[in-house]
């Protein structure tokens, strides 16, 4: 038998690979849960470090632990085949070229992209505003303090960066809103962002304000290098420069900055209305760019599951007995399709 007229064999599947998504959500909120009940009632605010730092009662890190394998096992051993719908073909947004992918992000993700920037600005205002305020108090007449006075230089390259990442995050939407997508110039200063994060890690190190393994801190630390390692795969993707494993970087890194900022900054949020001031003295205050991320991660990661594209099928040639018109393809030719 010639190879043409070998049976072209299906393989086996059993899941899609946009059940990631759902799966985020159910990581998300069991984490966000389970780091709630934790900062409630076995975390000590003055030292930043559990009552009870045993690891069985970590209930938030197993569930991200799990909720990570299964998600990455979603994206590495799911499928993103194209389906066929009555007349048309549903062209999976997997498999679709970056440039008709980058034209499909929806409007809103540049609403999300716009506030995100506004974000970033509100945490350097207070930030700025508190550093001012104290030097204001201690200036005298006779001994002038500089209203900015006490910045250390890295700071000044964190607040550099952070302008640069307000104003890529602008561009950016207004792009989107138009229907352009992200352009290649948001992609270059997207690293910005990235630089940005990476920054901030060397500053907490620096002034020693990561205490411990079990420091509250370390979450916002984990935020940070996720978030990095996202919009630095997200620029790579956009800006044409993809290889084999770049879209599954891009998801499984969205993903992941996602759900560590909203364990991050959430429970936070809730011990601030549920705890007395007393009982949470020493807790950071959480930053409200972080919140921003959650929502501006999983905004671009989504385009990978709704951004499909419809072709009409080939129309049936009763006249020539042919079962398609017009289709001349082999069946090594579909097994290379599938193999794309």
């Amino acid at each position: 038998m010639s190879k043409t007229n070998k049976p072209y064999k299906q393989s086996k599947v059993l899941f899609d690979k946009k059940l990631s998504l759902p799966l985020y959500l159910l990581t998300l909120i069991c984490a966000v849960a389970a780091r709630t009940a934790q900062l409630q009632s076995n975390m000590d605010f003055s030292t930043g470090k559990y009552i009870d730092p045993s690891i069985g009662k970590n209930y938030a890190l197993w569930i991200l632990i799990i909720g990570f394998i299964l998600i990455a096992a979603t994206l590495i051993f799911g499928i993103s085949r194209d389906k066929v719908i009555d007349s048309c073909i549903l062209i999976n947004p997997m498999r679709l070229p970056c440039e008709k992918l980058n034209k499909k992000i929806s409007p809103k993700s540049g609403a999300v992209m716009l506030i995100m920037a506004f974000l970033i600005v509100f945490d350097m205002f207070l930030e700025l505003s508190k550093i001012a305020s104290q030097n204001m108090e201690m200036s005298t007449e006779d001994d002038p303090v500089f209203i900015f006075a006490g910045i250390p230089t890295l700071k000044w390259f964190v607040y550099v960066c952070a302008i640069v990442s307000v104003i890529t995050f602008i561009t950016m939407g207004i792009n989107i809103i138009r229907g352009n997508g992200i352009t290649s110039g948001n992609s270059v200063f997207l690293s910005a962002f990235a630089i940005w994060k990476l920054l901030q890690i060397f500053d907490m190190i620096g002034q020693n304000q990561i205490i411990g393994v079990y420091s509250e801190k370390v979450y916002i630390m984990l935020t940070a290098m996720s978030s990095a390692a996202f919009f630095i795969c997200a620029a790579k993707f956009f800006g044409g420069y993809e290889r084999k494993h770049t879209r599954f970087w891009v998801c499984m890194f969205g993903y992941m900055s996602s759900i560590y900022a909203a364990v991050s900054v959430i429970p936070r949020y809730i011990i601030f209305f549920t705890k007395k001031f007393e009982e949470r003295y020493g807790m950071e205050t959480p930053d409200t760019a972080d919140v921003g991320l959650i929502f501006a991660a999983i905004s671009i990661v989504i385009v990978f599951w709704s951004a499909y594209e419809y072709k009409d099928m080939p129309k049936l040639d009763l006249k020539g007995k042919s079962r398609w018109k017009g289709i001349t393809n082999t069946v090594e030719d579909m097994e290379s399709i599938d193999e794309e």
